[in-house]
Order: C-alpha cells, then sequence, then structure tokens
C-alpha cells in the first residue's frame, strides 16, 4: 500500500495512565509496572519496532525526533515522496511528560540525550538499506539520559548496566547492518 505509517512512541499507554505496553523500556516504572518490594520495574526489553520494520523492507523508513527538527524535516519529505512508491514507516521518540515523569519544558533535553547516548538513534533505511543520518562520535553513557527522568530513578547500577549493554547491543547491529553490503 502507498501510505506513510508514523508512530509517536512515548514508550507506553499514555492515553490510559502510563501502562506498560511492547515499547516500554527495560526497568521502567509504569502504573502496572510500579517498583517496590517485588517489581524493580518493567521486567522486560522493549521491542526495537524500527528494527521489526525494517525487516519488512518498506520503501522508506527512519527514526526522528523533536531534538533534531532538521533531520525531522528531510525526512518527512523523503518520506512523502518515497510514498509514492509503497509503504512508509517513521518511528518518532515522542516523551510523555506525566508518564516519564519530567517537566514539559525538559522534553527537548531529553531527546536530545536520548540521541547522544545511542538510547534513540537517528537513521533511515530507503528499499532496506539502513544508514545513520546523526552520527554520534562518542556517545553518552546512557546514565545521562536515565538521570532525566524519574521513570528510571529506582534502578540501580545493575538496572543502568542491563540498559546500557541492550543500548549498546542494539547500536552495534545497527551499525552491522549499514555496513554490510547489499
Amino acid at each position: 500500500e502507498k501510505f506513510i505509517y508514523l508512530t509517536y512512541d512515548n514508550e507506553g499507554y499514555m492515553n490510559t495512565g502510563n501502562q506498560r505496553s511492547s515499547s516500554t523500556q527495560l526497568g521502567a516504572a509504569t502504573t502496572t509496572t510500579p517498583v517496590g518490594k517485588k517489581s524493580k520495574g518493567k521486567p522486560t526489553p522493549q521491542k526495537n519496532m524500527p528494527m521489526i520494520m525494517l525487516m519488512h523492507k518498506p520503501v522508506y523508513m527512519a527514526t526522528a525526533t523533536v531534538s533534531h527538527m532538521e533531520d525531522y524535516v528531510k525526512k518527512l519529505q523523503k518520506a512523502k515522496e518515497a510514498a509514492k512508491e509503497g509503504f512508509v514507516y517513521l518511528h518518532v521518540l515522542s516523551p510523555c511528560p506525566v508518564g516519564w515523569r519530567i517537566d514539559s519544558d525538559k522534553v527537548i533535553e531529553v531527546c536530545r540525550t536520548a540521541v547522544r547516548t545511542n538510547y534513540f538513534p537517528l537513521w533511515e533505511a530507503e528499499h532496506g538499506k539502513p544508514r545513520i543520518t546523526v552520527p554520534v562520535a562518542n556517545p553518552k553513557p546512557v546514565s545521562e539520559f536515565t538521570k532525566l527522568m524519574r521513570k528510571f530513578s529506582h534502578l540501580g547500577e545493575d538496572g543502568i548496566a542491563a540498559l546500557q549493554e541492550q543500548v549498546d547491543s542494539r547500536f552495534k547491529l545497527l551499525k552491522v547492518l549499514c555496513e554490510a553490503d547489499y
């Protein structure tokens, strides 16, 4: 089908009270994965929807966020053109101040830090061939991202280390796919 599917990913079901979803990150506190004696937040990793969509080889797909508007606008323009050929998927990181427990004036900083830590790398794929659109030369540790919001405030060193391992592993896979000879 020739259309654009745009996902605003707030990492949860925010309209129903910040419930956990498949998009909720490992360790995040939500109303259905509260932190307490028996729970340390969401016990399973978030599904990597951009990577899942890449495997379906849409004509065009990309990740974007509001902290990098020039990159986002370019991707919207490419999406509009690519939709003339077929299916397009855009995945936009869109923090929910209430669910993420951040002040609304911190949303841009949170998005920027998500990119700078490779928590949310910015990339695109044309006909299944990915490339990173905003390279990060020296990524900051994921703890720089998690400390900006209270949904991760309960994570100790082990929780942060597990999240860092996931971020590093996912980014390594993305780099391998970007460097692959198709």
